[in-house]
């Protein structure tokens, strides 16, 4: 919990009441729940500019058992394994309407703008939990519920990758680039890998079996991956997360023409510049989306359940109680993938399916 903005020291561990129970809300006993670099670090850091009240419990994702259901709440029991989605909507708005959920006039985020899931407990709108497939485990499952409705949203839907393209994945080794190198070859396309380190490279290779891998702090990045598709062309979608001045014009470089550059994150500094001589010139798209929309969730969910889309590694953990150490490790860039609070050590996978 925090009840100031500022650094780690801020976070609290701490006993606190079980949250009330709307008559839409479904309770979870959470079991695991991530650290991510927006929603928890810089929510922590500077919550004002995300509206925050405090105090506020963190965590936009948790994951865990259901324990109890609001009188109003039809599609979920007591027993379900659930993930939050960290987006919460409120169904009216004409952008709702439509079915652009992410879009809401009235949108909210799970940890931000009410208590979240570091937690034992954690009430969550029935609109806003996804069930959890028997073969994924609570880790896994906290580690996908923001970063694979994104990827989702961005390739399939906004980038329209197609079965055979070539899909350069900026940022590959982070929890959002992990999600789009698995989405892309979920979807049949061919994944290049970009990170600025070789052990993470590596491990692009070794844990996502990628089809090709560039280090972007090498010069000459963006002709070496143009000289890697299949036709020396360039590839078909850039998949970008990073809004770096040094890398995004680089990036945009690598697109073959009627390319489509989409993107989501700005943690390299979020102003680039673009010579838009090279995207009118190019046919160039450059698409930017945020979140992704409750069918969006539930397609991604559905290719997890019937195994066309494999869960990531989990290789960071840090108990409930090491929530401080958590946030700066996920601050860092000696991480691959999403770090993860465990709140219950007893997870079950039901390997029976």
């Amino acid at each position: 919990m925090i009840r100031a903005f500022g650094g780690p020291e801020v976070l609290e561990y701490l006993d606190w009441p079980e949250p009330a129970l709307g008559p839409s809300d479904v309770l979870v006993r959470v079991y695991a729940v991530t650290v991510g670099r927006t929603l928890d670090v810089e929510v922590r850091e500077r919550g004002a500019d995300f509206h925050v009240q405090l105090p506020r419990i963190l965590g936009s994702d948790p994951a865990g058992v259901v324990t109890e259901i609001g009188p109003a709440v039809t599609t979920v029991s007591v027993g379900d394994r659930m993930v939050a989605t960290s987006s919460l909507f409120c169904g009216e708005c004409a952008y709702c309407r439509r079915g652009q959920t992410n879009a809401c006039e009235h949108h909210r985020v799970l940890g931000v703008h009410l208590d979240g899931g570091a937690a034992e407990y954690c009430a969550v709108p029935e609109a806003s939990v996804v069930r959890v497939p028997n073969h994924v485990s609570f880790e896994q499952a906290a580690s996908m519920a923001v970063s694979y409705p994104m990827a989702w949203n961005l390739l399939r839907c906004a980038g329209q990758v197609q079965a055979g393209d070539d899909v350069l994945v900026m940022a590959a080794a982070g929890g959002l680039g992990i999600a789009g190198v698995l989405i892309t070859r979920a979807l049949g396309a061919r994944a290049i890998a970009a990170a600025g380190a070789a052990w993470k490279l590596d491990r692009c290779r070794q844990l996502l079996g990628v089809d090709a891998a560039i280090d972007y702090s090498t010069p000459g990045w963006s002709e070496q991956v143009r000289a890697l598709t299949a036709d020396g062309r360039g590839v078909a979608v850039v998949f970008e997360n990073i809004s770096s001045p040094e890398l995004f014009g680089h990036a945009v470089a690598t697109l073959r023409p009627y390319g489509r550059l989409v993107t989501s994150g700005s943690h390299g500094g979020g102003i680039v510049p673009v010579n838009m001589r090279t995207v009118y010139r190019g046919h160039l798209s450059i698409i930017g989306e945020v979140g992704a929309s409750a069918d969006m969730i539930r397609e991604v969910w559905q290719a997890v359940a019937e195994r066309r889309l494999q869960p990531p590694p989990v290789l960071h953990r840090f108990p409930l109680a090491e929530v401080a150490a958590a946030h700066e490790a996920a601050r860092g860039r000696d991480i691959f993938g999403r770090v993860v609070l465990t709140v219950r050590a007893d997870d079950t996978v039901r390997a029976s399916v």
